[in-house]
């Protein structure tokens, strides 16, 4: 198939997924006729080798090409699914405070990600989470506190930096200040400029004056801007505000155009014409569905726009060569990875009660609200790593007759219990019944529910596994909220 320059233009602000470890059929003319990125996801990635030989064989047809995935460290991955990711989540960062500890933990992902090839990292989260009970935010904010998140997203850039690969900070202009998810409602962050100034751009902010290679923007309203567009499809926000206004002169991602804040797969190509009138550089689909039918739906949409001058060609062609010539920053650190050690960050879990095991068996339940659609389904919980610290695990029920468990400990591994009251209710039963029984709260924390043995590792990851049998073999440490 022969297109045409502008065609080519447009294909430039594409970043579509596909599924698999093959490059599809489909993607090919795309690959030859100017494609910008591909966005990767877990299904792309079984290993790091599998995933390492895909890029290969796309940088073969494409050698600029970008490629991006999600690894924001913690529980949203997609290199490490099948047990979790070694690295901790931005939470548990924010709790230990410690700048060089979060660049270093950046840096050495970062090494992951230029290992296999990758050279756009869709992290760090720079959203500030001032809602408790967010189901999306969590673990994935360094916190509540706009100037420390503000901090240690500038110390994550560094680290990816330092490595070799671009950061592109999300969910602009923040995700943190909003309940709905945007996977499937259209958010709305309210307050004024001058308010939000101080709070939930402040990190974007702050990013922007260290040059950060790429913002996302999210499917969020800004009413006190631009009441009728999500930032994502908006002008207003994207060329007035974060052009214009705070200076921002990287690559404009889209989060994916797909999610049902912009109305689903069905209303995509409007959605991907919006985002490019408003100015998105990079177009991001999920890798879900047909993603064939959106890529040709959405460049035939473009195109007749451009045909019908609703869209100027100029502006597409220049910023296409732009795109094209995009590169990451240079590594500077070429050292062998090293992962991070999980005593490295038992400053930043909260403990409380007795919490070491004294026997050789244990009982063990694991209880967990549905993933959300950003982090996905990922490996999480404690028998391997209790098991690799010698001891004997039997998995149990949470409708176990509690009576008949007094041969060993009992330890109840749960995560966003707070999503779901039925692991509320759960986790009561097993409280009244067992208080000796030792918790450990592995997702965003629930705070109501408060034993008088528990420890809270601030995410669910490989990680965070090993950090809470650390505390629960190990010399207790001090209580941390």
């Amino acid at each position: 198939m022969k297109f045409s320059d502008t065609e080519k233009a447009i294909l430039a602000h594409f970043s579509p997924g596909f599924g698999g470890t093959e490059i599809p059929e489909w993607i090919y003319k795309y690959l030859e006729n100017g494609l910008g990125g591909i966005t990767l996801f877990s299904s792309n990635c079984p290993s790091l080798d599998v995933a390492r030989e895909l890029i290969l064989k796309i940088r073969a047809i494409s050698p600029r090409i970008i490629i991006s995935l999600d690894e924001e460290g913690g529980d949203v991955t997609r290199l490490f699914v099948p047990e979790g990711s070694p690295f901790p989540t931005p939470a548990l960062l924010g709790r230990c405070n410690d700048l060089g500890l979060t660049e270093n933990s950046f840096r050495e992902l970062g090494k992951v990600l230029n290992s296999i090839g990758v050279n756009l990292n869709l992290a760090p989260v720079a959203d500030v989470s001032t809602h408790s009970d967010s189901p999306i935010v969590g673990v994935r904010s360094f916190g509540g506190d706009a100037d420390l998140v503000a901090v240690h997203v500038a110390s994550a850039i560094k680290g990816l930096r330092g490595a070799g690969i671009a950061s592109c900070i999300k969910h602009f202009p923040g995700h943190g200040g909003v309940l709905e998810d945007s996977h499937n409602d259209l958010a709305q962050l309210n307050g004024d400029i001058s308010e939000l100034t101080e709070t939930h751009l402040k990190p974007f902010i702050s990013a922007i004056g260290d040059d950060v290679e790429a913002i996302m923007m999210g499917h969020i309203l800004l009413s006190s801007l631009d009441p009728a567009s999500p930032a994502s499809c908006s002008n207003v926000i994207t060329r007035d505000l974060l052009r214009r206004k705070l200076g921002f002169t990287g690559l404009v991602v889209t989060d994916a155009l797909d999610m049902g804040a912009l109305g689903g797969p069905k209303r995509i190509s409007t959605s991907a014409l919006r985002a490019i009138s408003a100015g998105a550089d990079l177009l991001c689909f999920s890798g879900l569905y047909d993603q064939s039918s959106f890529v040709e739906d959405s460049l035939m949409t473009i195109s007749e726009a451009v045909d019908a001058q609703e869209i100027s060609r100029q502006s597409i062609e220049e910023n296409a060569k732009r795109i094209w010539s995009w590169s990451p920053p240079k590594a500077k650190d070429l050292s062998p990875v090293f992962l991070p050690e999980a005593s490295r960050f038992r400053s930043g879990v909260h403990c409380q009660g007795e919490l070491f095991i004294s026997t050789d068996r244990v009982f063990l339940i694991e209880l967990s609200a549905d993933p959300t659609i950003a982090a996905g389904f990922v490996g999480w919980g404690l028998r391997r790593p209790l098991v690799r610290a010698g001891k004997k695990v039997k998995l149990e029920s949470s409708d176990i007759d509690l009576s008949i468990l007094t041969q060993g400990s009992l330890v109840v591994a749960f995560r966003d219990a707070f999503r779901d009251n039925k692991i509320l209710g759960a986790l009561d039963r097993i409280n009244r019944g067992r208080p000796d029984a030792i918790f450990v709260d592995m997702g965003w924390p629930t705070w109501d529910f408060n034993p008088k043995n528990i420890i809270r590792t601030f995410g669910s990851s490989a990680l965070a596994s090993e950090i809470a049998i650390a505390c629960m073999t190990e010399s207790p440490i001090g209580s941390k909220r």
